[in-house]
């Protein structure tokens, strides 16, 4: 349940992060949620870390500096969003990483739900 939690959490602070940097309404109500998502995915993570760490723990060190430099990118574009300052380039910044930690985050799981545990 627990894996769950966290993919889906993953998932709805991926598409809230979006269309705060991508639209111009509700900006305030996207960052709010994404930043709730952040503290629903930390204690999910912590709850999951013994599990990960027992299978491969070099990679969960390297989950964990990239999700949590992926929040400060996030935080860095939603700021430069709300001076509009906001650059092609952090936006870029923000998806690479989200792909990469979401794809370290399957590959740390075992690839599941992808592949059958």
């Amino acid at each position: 349940m627990v894996v769950w939690t966290h993919l889906i959490t993953w998932i709805v602070m991926t598409i809230t992060v979006l269309l705060a940097l991508l639209t111009n309404s509700h900006n305030k109500v996207y960052e709010m949620i994404t930043r709730l998502g952040y503290i629903v995915i930390i204690v999910t993570g912590v709850l999951l870390f013994s599990h990960a760490w027992e299978t491969e723990p070099s990679l969960l060190i390297v989950k964990v500096i990239l999700a949590l430099l992926l929040i400060a990118f996030i935080e860095i574009a939603f700021a430069r969003k709300n001076t509009g300052r906001l650059t092609t380039r952090a936006v870029w910044s923000v998806v690479i990483f989200l792909v990469v930690v979401a794809i370290v985050g399957f590959g740390l799981a075992g690839w599941f739900p992808f592949v059958a545990r």
